[in-house]
Parts: C-alpha cells; structure tokens; sequence
C-alpha cells in the first residue's frame, strides 16, 4: 500500500497586481516569474492547492474573500487594509487556505508560501509557512544609502516608514515561530535575516528559475526592429519599473561617456508602464542634442517579446545591469542566459552579480561603466562569442531543473521541520 505523501500542500499567498491573468504578459515586478515557477513547481509535485491574491481595498473596514480562476487555477482574492484588526485579517487567510485545501481534497496539514513578507505579521498560526523575501529590506538599505535615498526609493518616506514596520512585524514574527521557513534566493536575503536574529537552521537556499525558450518569436515592434538591427553597438536594458534601485541614469550617462570617446554606440532603455512617460522623458533629457537619434526608450515588453530583443541582439548588443541594490537581478541573468553579453554592478548589493565572471562586472561609476563598454567595443572577440562564453558560465549553475531541485528539497525539508513541532 503507498505511503501518503509526507510533504505539507501547498498555498501561494501574492499581491494580485503581480499575478497576471496570462503568464506571457509583462511582469509588474521580477518576482512575478519566481512565483509563477513555485506554482509550476508545486503542481508538477501534486502539492498546489491554489494561490490567495491579496488586494489593498482602504474603503473596507473588515476583510472580504472571493474566490476565482485565474490562469486556470483556483485562487482566493482577499480584500483588505493595513488598518483593519490583525485578527481578522489573519482569520480570512486562514479561511481562504481552508477553502482552498477543500476544492482541491488536501485534508492534511499546508504549509502557505509567501512571495514577499508584506502579510507575514498576519500569517495563521494553524498553518505553516515559508516566504521569500523579494523586496528590499528597508533597514538594510538604510544601512547602506542616506535616509533621503531611502525614502525616494521606496517612493517617499512614507512608504518606506510603512513597509519598514510591517518587515519588522515579519521578522519579529519569524523569530519567534518555528513553522516559519525562509526560501531564500539571495545570501543579501538570508545575512539580513541572520544578522536579526532568524535561526538559519530555518533557511533553504533555492537556486534562481530560469527558463530560456527553444525558439522565440520576431520583433513585433517596427520602430524597436529598425532600431536596433541598425545599431553597430546597442548598449540596453530591461526593467520593470524605472525606480531608484535600477539606476537607469548610469547606464544612459556612461553610454553618453563612451560615445564622446568614439564608441559608435546605440542606447535603448525599456522599462515602466504608460504611467511612466515622463520618467523616460527625463532619461532622454541627459542626452546631448547632437545624441538624441541614438536613443530610445520604451516600456516594459512582454517576456516573449523581451525573449526576442534578446535573440535579435546577440551579435551586437550589450545588456546592462547598473542597478544600486538588487535583491537578485533575474533579467540580466535571463540575458545572459540567451547568450547576450551582459554587464553587471560589481557590487555585494546586487546578488546576481556573484554568477558572473569578473571580466563582466563594472564598478558602479560613470567612468567604469564607460571603461567596460569601450574595452568591450574594442575587444577582438565577437560580441556574439563573448556571449556564449558567459552564457556557458552561468548555465552550469542556474537552470529551472536546478531550481525545482532546491525548492521540493527545501519544501520536504520544511514540511517535516513544521510537522516535528506541530506534534
């Protein structure tokens, strides 16, 4: 007779915006495709039992539940404010996860997977937990940068003094629960949490879900085309929202640097939703007039049109990750993955920096940054094989086989962990 399955079911708990209905579109934040391969992760191991997006709604006074299918999964959408009872936001996670393991016949234990450590103060005490801090730790960024950066980062210091409280609910919260794992993807991540305090017996390091596409579709923007197929050089990047973190200003002043000394250079930024027209309106204002035609920026693509920005550039592209502080940096590693050569911010703030060889970092100034696209422009290799060299390099340690491996053997760890202290 087979033996039940030991491993806890699992729950995803994410912020609605960054769950799109379709998988294709553009991610609203890099944690949208670390989240949609736990999903993939947990179905494929028999252990998912539906997601619970969570909806900010200020006009509420108590927590509401409804329950949809989105993306053909069950998910549970809660509504509700920071303001309201911790209790009874608590008590409708509690009843959505009981709801949620009816439909899908879990009559076991769960265990709840948060992406980011947002609703980690209102976290059940029934069920067990793990969570993966995506967002930036505002104490240790503080620790780091002025308050003034700090503040204009998080969007004001509002909201950065907000999100500082309820990381602290987090931690103070995991510290004290032994049925709160971490699922760590940065060691930025796990020495913050060490440093406060989180047992690192309670921490599994999960190598970052990559997966590059067998074949990818064309360029369906004819202006982006035009732009880059022309391009001697293109020196880029993608992001998903042009904020503070990403840096953006460096890549286009150094771009700027590198073609006063004769580099005959492109600069394309992509990044940011319609809302952030002028953000990119002030990126072309650190052009001179005469470099004006060299310069495009446009919003965020969908990841297989960004899939195709990077086949259409291996022979003449440079991607660049000029980023301050970077909880891991998916797409430059997603670039460099396609073979694109790829530059990065030599910097122990920006984690996805230590896959890559020295020979591919900057450190993060005007004139580094210049250096390394000038000795990449006059480097005899193609830009084509300085690519594939990287992308040889870092294949050996990220893949999605690696990361399924890590996270079922983080997810048994953890089951058996909670299961030991619940009895």
């Amino acid at each position: 007779m087979p033996q039940p399955d030991p491993r806890l079911a699992g729950i995803i708990v994410v912020n609605e915006r960054y769950f799109p209905d379709n998988e294709l579109a553009a991610a609203k934040v890099g944690a949208t495709s670390f989240t949609r391969s736990v999903l993939r992760c947990l179905q494929q191991a028999g252990l998912s039992s539906g997601i619970i997006l969570y909806q900010r709604d200020e006009g509420l006074t108590e927590p509401r539940l409804k329950f949809v299918r989105r993306s053909g999964v069950s998910c549970a959408i809660l509504r509700f404010n920071f303001d309201m009872l911790a209790g009874a936001v608590s008590h409708a996670i509690g009843e959505a996860a009981t709801l949620l393991l009816a439909e899908h016949g879990m009559d076991g234990g769960a265990m709840l997977y948060y992406q980011t450590d947002a609703l980690l103060g209102f976290h059940p005490d029934e069920f067990a937990c793990c969570v993966t801090h995506h967002g930036p730790f505002v104490q240790d960024f503080v620790g780091t940068f002025s308050a003034d950066a700090t503040g204009r980062a998080f969007g004001d210091p509002t909201k950065a003094l907000h999100l500082l409280k309820h990381q602290e609910l987090g931690l103070s919260r995991m510290r004290s629960n032994d049925r709160m794992f971490v699922m760590q993807h940065s060691n930025l991540q796990r020495d913050h949490l060490v440093s406060r305090g989180v047992d690192e017996r309670r921490i599994r390091a999960v190598r970052p879900p990559i997966v590059v596409p067998k074949s990818s579709e064309s360029l369906r923007d004819g202006r982006l085309r035009e732009f880059v197929e022309d391009a001697e050089l293109l020196v880029f990047t993608a992001v998903a929202r042009l904020d503070y973190f990403k840096n953006v200003d460096l890549l286009v002043d150094a771009s700027v640097e590198a073609r006063r000394r004769g580099v005959p250079l492109r600069i394309l930024t992509v990044g940011g939703g319609p809302e952030d027209e002028e953000l990119r309106q002030r990126l072309r204002g650190r052009l001179p007039a005469e470099y004006s035609d060299s310069f495009l920026a446009i919003g965020k693509l969908s990841k297989p049109q960004l899939w195709a920005l990077f086949d259409q550039v291996r022979s003449n592209g440079v991607f660049v990750c000029p980023s301050r502080y970077e909880t891991l940096g998916i797409t430059p590693l997603e670039a460099a993955l396609a073979g694109v050569c790829t530059l990065i911010t030599n910097s122990p703030k920006v984690e996805a920096r230590r896959f890559f060889p020295d020979s591919y970092r900057f450190e993060p100034g005007t004139g580094d940054l210049a250096d390394a696209i000038e000795r990449l422009y006059l480097e005899p290799a193609s830009m084509e094989v300085l690519g594939k060299g990287l992308q040889g390099a870092i294949s050996a340690e990220i893949s999605e086989e690696h990361f399924e491996r890590d996270t079922l053997s983080a997810w048994s760890h953890f089951s058996h962990a909670a299961q030991r202290v619940h009895v």
